[in-house]
């Protein structure tokens, strides 16, 4: 199992865990895509960034 974590406000992006490195990579997709229309994503501290300087990293998820 996998999670994905927000590097940028060092956060996890979901609670949810993938089943596999592709389907959590698949969501990191999803996820910068929901930024686009407004075209900023809005960091932890009120930074305005483009959504794809957003860094989300593929984690194994805890036992």
């Amino acid at each position: 199992m996998f999670m994905l974590w927000n590097e940028t406000d060092k956060l996890f992006a979901s609670p949810d865990e993938f089943e596999t490195e592709a389907k959590a990579e698949a969501f990191a997709v999803r996820f910068r895509k929901r930024f686009v229309t407004q075209g900023y994503y809005l960091t932890f501290d009120r930074r305005r960034i483009a959504p794809e300087d957003v860094e989300l990293v593929v984690v194994p998820a805890e036992p």
